[in-house]
């Protein structure tokens, strides 16, 4: 009896051990996020990420209106790997980032000021929240962070509607949760363009102004839907788990059943 009472015992744990919520795949698996304005933009917008089912490609929409300035709009997914604003690990995977807040203005871009906040967040300032460049949306040719500044391949005008295939990085293939998209280019001293009347310089480039790179919108990308699931067997990861569960209690009941007959 006690050992009819351990096999059972051990084919319930082992019964809950398979119980475990099935992983979902990165193929296939969509993304989605709300971008909201920084640096006083009155623009909005929102970011759509598809992974292919072969996860060698996503599908990247965005679109934003209502932005102030009418000029070009840098855009681009932003990471942190492990830490790190320069270079990711192997295994892809990404530390915490956030879109940024007036928490972040440390000086100003205007030269000679440089040791007083401004009340606005500059490109590199905003790059310790969100991290470096990892994808640049580019409407055409090259999509990787050497073309950051390519203005004259992102789109431009007071609204983006944003549609592209894009090779996804090989270390962002494991992990797209928690990236940012960042829309840049904002009219932070209200004079209509994007040239600084005070002399605030972009961060990343002196000879661009302030405005030109500023941060316009920013939104967190979370999954909203997954993938392939990796079961191992047919149909879905509910109906299995709830199987393997209730097939897992009736076992474990059998065999307290079966110890307290024992023991009387």
């Amino acid at each position: 009896m006690k050992k009819s009472f351990s096999v059972l015992a051990m084919s319930a744990l082992g019964l809950s051990m398979l119980a475990t919520p099935a992983l979902a795949a990165h193929e296939g698996t969509a993304y989605s996020g709300n971008l909201s304005a920084l640096n006083g933009e009155t623009g909005s917008g929102t970011a759509y990420i598809e992974v292919s089912e072969d996860g060698d490609t996503m599908s990247v929409q965005l679109d934003a209106s209502n932005l102030e300035l009418d000029f070009v709009h840098a855009a681009h997914i932003h990471g942190i790997f492990d830490g790190s604003l320069d270079d990711a690990p192997a295994d892809g995977s990404f530390s915490a980032s956030s879109c940024p807040t007036l928490a972040e203005d440390t000086g100003s871009t205007v030269p000679g000021e440089e040791d007083q906040p401004d009340g606005f967040i500059s490109v590199v300032e905003g790059a310790g929240k969100y991290g470096g460049v990892q994808v640049s949306l580019t409407t055409s040719g090259d999509t990787s962070p050497d073309s950051g500044l390519a203005v004259d391949r992102f789109a431009a005008g007071t609204s983006i509607d944003y549609d592209r295939d894009i090779t996804i990085p090989s270390a962002m293939k494991d992990e797209l949760a928690k990236v940012h998209i960042v829309v840049h280019g904002t009219d932070t001293d209200d004079n209509g363009d994007q040239t600084n009347d005070n002399g605030a310089v972009s961060s990343l480039d002196a000879s661009l102004p302030f405005d030109a790179t500023a941060p316009a919108l920013c939104g967190t990308l979370t999954a909203v839907s997954a993938g392939a699931v990796d079961t191992g067997a047919g149909g879905t990861a509910t109906d299995n788990n709830a199987g393997i569960v209730a097939a897992g209690a009736l076992a474990m009941a059998g065999a307290v059943a079966l110890r307290r007959r024992q023991t009387a």
